[in-house]
């Protein structure tokens, strides 16, 4: 069951990152302002998720 607020068109749900994860992320979302000024770190971890699901469609093997 999901935790927090949900509309129309998304859920909030609520997940731990490693401290060194969110440092590496916002390091990249930093990056990527410079080309793209609407890019945020929700962003970044809804198409990194978007890129793996899509990988695992095609039958790729994508352990971490």
């Amino acid at each position: 069951m999901p935790t927090g607020s949900k509309n129309k068109r998304s859920t909030t749900k609520g997940i731990r990152f490693p401290h060194e994860l969110i440092e590496a992320i916002n390091a990249s979302v930093a990056l990527e302002k410079a080309n793209d000024p609407d890019a945020n770190f929700s962003a970044w971890v809804l198409d990194a998720c978007n890129k793996k699901l899509a990988a695992s469609r095609q039958g790729k093997s994508t352990k971490s």
